[in-house]
């Protein structure tokens, strides 16, 4: 039987028990926004927390992983002309990201990670990885999914080197994940 990996679904006596043997938290951050004619809005989103979920399941139990549930918004604005985005500025994404951090590491968590799903987030989760780390004394790492698996990924692909907004891999992995929201007559 697998562990389960997602905090949202564990009590609070067992995340407690998560905490004593030092489990590692993700925290998958995502975005919603357009993702081309094919594509529904929540790509970022959904495919960064399945990285997030099947990472955390393949390191136990060996090594203790949990998933925070995914933040869906993040900093879209790039995107708004678009339609269909949701976007925060950049203060109220620190500040969320800032809470959850705080909250976890109050429950005795030492080693969080911020998994990134979507480009735009990528420099203020430096920002919040380098500042937290310091005030809440814990590593705190990110990473954008796509750059630690570009190799892998990369030789998956057929037309593209690495994954890029709304392409072959972003749709390979939703034809994976979700084929049903793919609408692939207008790929």
């Amino acid at each position: 039987m697998v562990a389960e990996v997602e905090w949202r679904r564990l009590r609070a006596d067992e995340l407690r028990e998560m905490a004593r043997r030092d489990a590692m938290v993700i925290l998958p951050v995502g975005s919603i926004e357009q993702h081309g004619p094919h594509l529904p809005v929540e790509v970022d989103s959904m495919l960064g927390e399945t990285v997030a979920i099947e990472t955390a399941r393949r390191l136990a139990p060996s090594h203790p992983a949990l998933v925070l549930p995914m933040l869906w918004t993040g900093l879209s604005e790039h995107h708004m002309s678009f339609g269909g985005t949701i976007t925060l500025d950049e203060p109220t994404f620190l500040a969320v990201v800032g809470g959850i951090c705080r909250s976890v590491v109050r429950h005795g968590f030492k080693r969080l990670v911020l998994l990134n799903g979507h480009g735009g987030n990528e420099n203020a989760l430096r920002v919040a990885a380098d500042s937290l780390t310091p005030v809440l004394g814990v590593p705190i790492v990110q990473f954008t999914y796509w750059y630690a698996a570009a190799e892998a990924i990369g030789a998956l692909l057929e037309t593209q080197a690495g994954l890029q907004h709304a392409c072959e891999a972003e749709t390979s992995m939703m034809m994976a994940v979700r084929p049903d929201l793919v609408a692939t007559d207008r790929i």
